[in-house]
């Protein structure tokens, strides 16, 4: 299956400290850089999946651009449709203790804000593509151009990113094949509490398909076909959950690409997210 991956893409920074962390101080640890972002991950995971992947992102001459493409290249995600931009990638920083948690973050994603549908919709027309995966570090215009393009092609899928953006998508569900928010997210789009009442909503604003990330209860699934809860797999105690979301996306899109039903899909994500979360390489 040929997949477009629209959306962010980040330089990551990540740091580990051997040791508690103690503010206004020089920790020492450990410190990684690596490709980033929602739509990279979901890619990163779609490839590993047996997928073929196209990014569509910005990403320029810049020595960050260089190295995140390098990176792409080396996982074996197709950067040729990648845009130039002034900013280049975002940037992900980020600093977790010992025990895998994070303390603190600073994202700074300019380069996805500056991409307009007259950058991406000449790139998102492939025609041996059969899917397209967005995030919501677009802005709302082109993510509403870009599911409406594709309306008649083939499935569209879409991973909110925060509670802060997911609302930019809420304009282009009518277009969307399929919507992956967590909770948190699934109450900032609806104003509802519980999982079900948030996939109806998400529903009757024009959603084909609802996948409710729920962490450790598993994930809620919805159409106008069925509806139903696949349980999470346990994972050893302090785990750290980070890439979880992203490969349960990646499972869910791969369900999707092979026609299953809602609760197979879910099932695929779950198993995506744990051999995710089980990897050696899955922090630091």
């Amino acid at each position: 299956m040929n997949i477009i991956a629209l959306g962010g893409v980040n330089l990551d920074i990540l740091g580990q400290s051997d040791a508690a962390f103690a503010f206004g101080d020089s920790n020492p640890g450990r410190i990684r850089f690596r490709a980033g972002g929602v739509v990279h991950n979901i890619a990163a995971e779609l490839v590993r999946l047996g997928h073929r992947v196209f990014l569509v992102s910005s990403l320029g001459s810049d020595h960050a651009s260089v190295t995140v493409r390098a990176m792409c290249t080396a996982e074996g995600i197709n950067t040729d449709l990648c845009i130039p931009g002034n900013s280049g990638p975002g940037v992900y920083l980020c600093l977790h203790g010992p025990d895998g948690d994070m303390i603190a973050a600073v994202n700074d994603m300019r380069g996805m804000e500056s991409l307009r549908p007259e950058d991406v919709l000449p790139m998102i027309g492939r025609p041996d593509t059969d899917l397209m995966v967005m995030d919501c570090n677009l802005p709302e215009d082109t993510l509403f151009a870009a599911a409406r393009a594709w309306e008649n092609r083939g499935p569209v899928f879409i991973d909110p990113v925060s509670a802060f953006k997911a609302k930019r998508c809420l304009k282009a569900l009518p277009f969307i094949g399929a919507v992956k928010p967590n909770l948190t997210e699934a109450r900032a789009m609806t104003g509802r509490e519980k999982a079900c009442d948030c996939a109806s909503a998400l529903l009757d604003m024009g959603a084909k398909r609802v996948f409710v990330s729920m962490g450790a209860a598993g994930v809620y699934y919805a159409s106008d076909k069925e509806r139903g809860v696949c349980p999470a797999i346990p994972l050893p105690e302090g785990t750290p959950l980070t890439g979880a979301g992203d490969a349960l996306c990646a499972g869910l899109i791969s369900g999707l690409a092979k026609g299953l039903s809602d609760a197979e899909c879910a099932m695929e994500g779950v198993r995506c997210a744990d051999a995710r979360l089980r990897r050696a390489d899955a922090f630091l």
